[in-house]
């Protein structure tokens, strides 16, 4: 089973992401190797923590290049597990050939046009430990690669015996909450691994609308356009079995343009690589003269022989280190469509400019992947064959010459965070083929991926501006 990693939460923030903190080898972007040739290279594998048998854990590996259209069908990988083999056994994926436990790959990757969503890669180890392994020993391993198309960058990876586990309690939900308000969430966590941790890092990350009210000089704040990071450093051991808590518990200030909002939270090991390493955050207060926030021990832990671990054990069952808060504002926003007119005599085209504008006063943030935003739906002025449109519509079936033809058409906001003020301009041009005087085509906001169950959600409460006219001469 893959491990429920880090790299699931960044994700709810921004598109891209890894749980790795940094590239191994990385090539500056666009660059190539002193051959010529493109370079793939591996992502820092990230050091794996290896549960008691039989439990098993995967290993896996991405790459990335910054070469767009790449083709390498012909990658052979050589994965060299001889470091392993005092701590585990060691198991390869159905597309390598082992020879004890040195391993050959086949690989094929292709970047297209956007290189930078990442390579994946068949290739995985599954690790057994060994029965009766001191918890902490460690192995290590190896990659490397050829291809007649790329040179292949690899790297090393480490593996550990055991480690903690973090179970984070449920975080609570909450609703209607007065703008201006704070809210208090409580974060609370259980050390379910085999080994104690040396301390605990906590990342916290407040959706838009939201803030941290409180400043701690032992935490990092920051932002990724409208979401607010924390990541907090409380002092102190957790050994098996503890229950700990933040000494207070995270407040939030909700702002002016809340509505649905959300806390994200996940706790891990002092010292686990991954998110939000790398995604962008622009880290705005640091340490100060403000207090440190400690942790609170709510039930002690057993005392262990076995060294603090920084790695976590991967999550099986009910236990997450993560969990989201959903948090619901008593506010509003308000979302409206144009029309627009144009004139053309019969067989000339013309081209129809309308728009779908927020106006606030909240900022509509939709994790619901995208059913969430409204869209415009488009119909044609009788008379009229569309022949081109902004690169934000599409008919509402594709490769359907008469949806092309007659529409309708959708056209569709850019991403999932919209706020107040937020104007999207779309355009649909059109063929006149007969003149009919004050063609009436429309545009009408919807919501959902169905005009015929769409229904306007209790935060815009003023439908007067919901639909509008095109109209044609």
């Amino acid at each position: 089973m893959r491990r429920n990693s880090l790299t699931g939460l960044a994700a709810v923030f921004v598109s891209a992401a890894g749980l790795a903190a940094s590239l191994l080898g990385a090539a500056p972007a666009g660059a190539v190797a002193v051959s010529g040739q493109p370079v793939i290279t591996l992502d820092t594998p990230t050091p794996a923590a290896l549960p008691a048998a039989p439990a098993t854990e995967g290993v896996y590996f991405d790459f990335h290049t910054k070469t767009k259209n790449l083709t390498a069908h012909d990658v052979t990988l050589t994965v060299d597990a001889r470091g392993l083999s005092k701590i585990g056994k060691v198991a390869f994926s159905s597309n390598c050939t082992a020879h004890g436990l040195v391993a050959t790959c086949s690989e094929s990757f292709e970047s297209g046009s956007n290189p930078n969503i990442g390579l994946g890669s068949m290739t995985q180890l599954t690790l057994t430990a060994l029965r009766g392994i001191r918890l902490g020993a460690t192995g290590t391993y190896k990659i490397t690669g050829r291809s007649a198309h790329a040179q292949i960058t690899g790297g090393t990876g480490s593996v550990t015996v055991g480690g903690p586990s973090f179970g984070l309690d449920h975080l609570a939900d909450h609703t209607n909450l007065k703008v201006g308000s704070n809210v208090a969430e409580p974060v609370r966590f259980t050390n379910v691994g085999n080994r104690p941790a040396r301390g605990v890092q906590t990342v916290l990350a407040a959706s838009p609308g939201l803030d941290f009210a409180d400043h701690y000089s032992n935490c990092k704040y920051g932002f990724n356009g409208a979401i607010h990071f924390a990541e907090c450093y409380p002092k102190g051991a957790i050994n098996i079995g503890e229950t700990a808590a933040l000494a207070a518990p995270v407040r939030l200030h909700v702002g002016a343009t809340a509505l649905n909002t959300f806390l994200d939270a996940l706790t891990a090991p002092l010292g686990q690589p991954g998110w939000p390493d790398g995604q962008g955050i622009k880290w705005t207060w640091g340490k100060g003269s403000a207090p440190a926030l400690k942790l609170k021990v709510i039930k002690a832990g057993r005392r262990s022989s076995a060294p603090a671990g920084s790695v976590s054990l991967p999550q099986t069952g009910s236990v997450t280190d993560y969990w989201i808060a959903s948090l619901r504002a008593r506010n509003t926003a308000d979302f409206a469509v144009s029309g627009a007119s144009a004139q053309a005599d019969a067989g000339k085209n013309a081209t129809l400019a309308f728009h779908l504008r927020a106006n606030g006063p909240a900022t509509l943030y939709d994790r619901s992947g995208g059913e969430g935003v409204p869209t415009a739906w488009v119909t044609l002025p009788p008379g009229t064959t569309a022949v081109g449109h902004s690169a934000n519509c599409a008919p509402w079936q594709e490769n359907n010459p008469t949806a092309e033809a007659k529409g309708p058409y959708v056209c569709s906001l850019p991403g999932i965070i919209v706020p107040k003020g937020q104007v999207t301009n779309f355009s649909l041009t059109v063929r006149v083929d007969d003149v009919v005087t004050h063609a009436k085509g429309g545009v009408q906001l919807v919501w959902g991926p169905d005009p015929a169950d769409s229904h306007r959600p209790a935060f815009d409460p003023d439908g007067r501006n919901d639909s509008a006219v095109l109209t044609m001469n």
